[in-house]
């Protein structure tokens, strides 16, 4: 099963008004049917009643409270877990209300959103979407609103086995340089920023050094282990750094909230990638 919430969503999180949608749109309610279509929906009574009917191509289940709720087309259940538990081995979407979301954002794989440039009257609201928890990886801008599609990121791993056999390194584009500013120019955009007492380190793109006159030095190559590693994870760090100092590769590791990051010099980009391909699968 996988578990999709698809809604459209204000800047200040309004959804609804009155029971009914706070903004309409032909593009996004087209969107909505090619995504929907095929698939169970789950919805709450008050979004059902807006609509007014079963939608066509598409399994109806409604939660609701009341004992009598009946209609043609439409599988009334009296909790979240009932209605997935009517579709164990599919792709169901949630369609609304405000409660019915924030019951069923914990147990979401993806989420569908059109993302309204506009603050709007209302009094239903989308639960907050953390960037800790979902990552974008797909966004169509259209005039006033834009696509966005979420996926739920992996849990941190902490086991350094399988840490070690997912690492599935990026090398980045370009090539970078370490700085240190007393302080930060407006408009610069560095990759690191580390606040020392003899200044303020930054790892910049050497375009954006050269922009702002920035000198920098360790001519370095940038790239994410892509794993999800865990901030308490043990031993990842000294495993790659043995690696690569196996090879005579100096590295530079900066933590990042769910990726570890290396910086090697540029001109041994490959070298390093080709060790950590090695050491992936000793450990695989």
């Amino acid at each position: 099963m996988s578990i999709t919430l698809i809604a459209s969503v204000a800047e200040n999180g309004v959804i609804g008004d009155g029971g009914d949608l706070a903004w309409r749109n032909s593009e996004d309610l087209r969107r909505f049917k090619n995504l929907t279509t095929g698939h169970p929906i789950i919805m709450g009574r008050k979004t059902f009643d807006s609509i007014g009917r079963p939608l066509p191509g598409r399994r109806t289940i409604v939660v609701t409270r009341s004992t009598g709720f009946s209609r043609d087309g439409v599988e009334a259940v009296h909790s979240l877990p009932d209605a997935l538990a009517l579709v164990p081995d599919q792709d169901v979407f949630v369609i609304g209300g405000g409660e019915i979301y924030a019951q069923s954002i914990g147990l979401a794989d993806r989420l569908e959103i059109t993302h309204i440039e506009l603050e709007l009257a209302g009094d239903t609201r989308f639960p907050a979407i953390a960037p800790a928890d979902w990552e974008r990886i797909r966004v169509e801008h259209r005039d006033g609103f834009s696509f966005v599609t979420y996926r739920r990121r992996p849990e941190p791993v902490t086991d350094l086995t399988e840490l070690l056999g997912a690492l599935e390194p990026e090398l980045h584009p370009g090539e970078y340089l370490y700085c240190s500013v007393e302080d930060v120019p407006l408009g610069i955009d560095p990759v690191v920023m580390v606040a020392e007492s003899e200044g303020t380190t930054l790892v910049l793109p050497r375009e954006q050094a050269d922009q702002f006159g920035i000198a920098g030095v360790f001519p370095c190559a940038w790239i994410t282990l892509k794993v999800p590693s865990a901030l308490e994870a043990v031993g990842l760090t000294a495993a790659i750094s043995t690696a690569l100092t196996r090879d005579g590769i100096s590295c530079n590791v900066i933590a990042g909230y769910h990726h570890d990051h290396l910086f090697v010099p540029a001109d041994r980009a490959h070298d390093t990638l080709n060790a950590l391909a090695a050491l992936a699968h000793t450990r695989a």
